[in-house]
């Protein structure tokens, strides 16, 4: 990771809990994935290993429907993250992502993100509480429009 990334990762809002030298330690675990458009990050179904920061780009959420057809269920841009379920739980991509814009984004692999919680707890209790608040908005979100569908 070169130093402009680095720089750039006080700006996303998930490592914003982060002291400078903690920010440090995480930028040394970070992978680059510069995407062009239509490229797939990864599908629905295959196994999932890391999680993904958008530092710059857009990118789709997409399901293949019971009726074979790919549906689109959002839009993620920059600041966003995905895949995070996948550092979890050891269960299949849940759904596609696709860069619809040239993107930049980072990786934080299970692996490296396993390595972080045995030797530097306190940094893994923060990226822990980041991504339970994550998933707990989204889940609120996801009921909400449950409920304003039925």
């Amino acid at each position: 990771m070169d130093e402009n990334q680095t720089n750039q990762l006080p700006r996303l809002p998930f490592f914003g809990a982060l002291t400078d030298e903690q920010m440090e330690v995480v930028s040394g675990h970070l992978e680059v994935l510069d995407l062009e458009p239509k490229q797939t990050v990864f599908e629905e179904g295959d196994p999932g290993d890391c999680v993904y920061f958008i530092i710059q780009g857009s990118l789709e959420v997409n399901m293949e429907a019971g009726w074979g057809e790919n549906v689109a269920l959002a839009t993620l841009s920059n600041g966003a993250l995905f895949g995070e379920m996948s550092i979890i739980d050891d269960l299949p991509r849940s759904a596609s992502i696709v860069a619809l814009t040239k993107s930049t984004v980072l990786s934080l692999k299970k692996a490296d993100f396993e390595r972080i919680l045995e030797e530097y707890p306190s940094i893994g209790v923060v990226i822990l509480k980041g991504l339970a608040a994550i998933l707990s908005q989204r889940l609120r979100d996801t009921s909400e429009s449950l409920f304003d569908f039925l």
